[in-house]
């Protein structure tokens, strides 16, 4: 990506998403393409104008599997008033950031370029103790806190498999699989893509004998 960034505001408050279009565009390299007001507008509006990002009101979250099927390669920051629990439902429906409503809009705009740019993104104080409590509750699937698109993927690290591959097998573009990549280190803490195939093998993942893993 590069130039200006693209940017879509969805939010149940008309007046929210125009204040947050209003703060934006006055940041440099960030141009608000379009403004919606409830899940099915956010949605034609980023088939429409495939945004390079997208910020979504928590309450819009069940609009993001049909979103990330149609377009992959948009990144979502959503938007919440409270911290841990509505951390977790925002990454677990598949949210590459999360940031409270009463974020400073230069943090905000902070947020959408590292987001823009393929990183996660969470506000002060959250993150990795939240992600750590994700994958510590004896639920069925060994990295709850993990899409399945995600899920997918680290399945293939653990099999040693290259990026190549994976968006082979799995349809993607190869810059879709370096993001679902970079979110699955972020969520396991993993230091590589090395580390994550270490963890998703002892987890029991993989059908292959680990004997490395390209860069």
């Amino acid at each position: 990506m590069s130039g200006t960034i693209t940017a879509v505001v969805a939010d149940q408050h008309p007046l929210y998403a125009e204040g947050m279009r209003f703060a934006l565009e006055r940041e440099t390299g960030i141009t608000v393409i379009g403004t919606a007001s409830d899940a099915l507008d956010a949605l034609r509006l980023a088939v429409r104008l495939h945004p390079d990002v997208v910020l979504i009101d928590l309450g819009m979250l069940d609009a993001l599997d049909y979103l990330s099927r149609r377009c992959p390669d948009v990144r979502v920051l959503a938007l919440g008033s409270s911290d841990e629990g509505d951390l977790v439902t925002a990454l677990r429906a598949g949210a590459q950031g999360y940031l409270l409503k009463g974020t400073s809009p230069g943090e905000i705009a902070a947020a959408v370029r590292s987001v823009a740019l393929g990183h996660m993104v969470f506000g002060r104080g959250l993150g990795p103790s939240v992600l750590t409590r994700m994958t510590s509750r004896g639920q069925s699937s060994p990295f709850p806190g993990l899409t399945q698109r995600e899920h997918e993927v680290l399945e293939r690290l653990a099999d040693g498999r290259s990026n190549a591959e994976i968006a082979r097998e799995l349809h993607l573009a190869p810059k879709t699989v370096r993001n679902h990549v970079s979110n699955v280190l972020t969520k396991l803490e993993a230091a590589s893509r090395v580390d994550a195939a270490l963890l998703a093998r002892d987890a029991g993942l993989g059908s292959r004998r680990l004997v490395g893993a390209a860069v």
